[in-house]
């Protein structure tokens, strides 16, 4: 067990997952600053 929390593969492996979370998050947040102050409706997209 101590030689697997020790290699270099497991950290790799780790990292990349949080690499991947921050990723996810910044552009999830920045998703949602996108958002349009008036958005068509479907009532006024249909006219």
């Amino acid at each position: 067990m101590r030689a697997l929390l020790k290699s270099s593969f497991l950290w790799q492996f780790v990292g990349g997952f949080a690499i991947g979370a921050v990723g996810l998050v910044a552009v999830q947040s920045a998703d949602a600053m996108h958002v349009h102050a008036k958005a068509p409706t479907q009532i006024e997209a249909n006219r």
